[in-house]
């Protein structure tokens, strides 16, 4: 799953994104084409900052999917 897919199924998940310190520049298009793990390379995230990032947007999207029944970022 893209950064893209993820934020067009969870929209409200790029704050989380931010917080964590991938940042998306205007017309950057190789974050949002990128997976969590690449974008978090890019950004030179430390395996525990992805771990947290990871964890952070499961958690979120977890609670919303269970409300709308649709999978979340790290199992689609």
């Amino acid at each position: 799953m893209t950064i893209k897919d993820v934020l067009d199924r969870y929209p409200h998940l790029f704050g989380v994104f931010e917080d964590h310190g991938l940042h998306f520049c205007a017309g950057c298009y190789v974050m949002l084409a990128s997976n969590i793990e690449q974008g978090a390379n890019y950004s030179g995230l430390r395996p525990t900052d992805r771990q947290a990032l990871l964890a952070e947007l499961n958690r979120l999207a977890v609670s919303d999917s269970r409300e709308a029944g649709s999978a979340s970022p790290s199992t689609a």
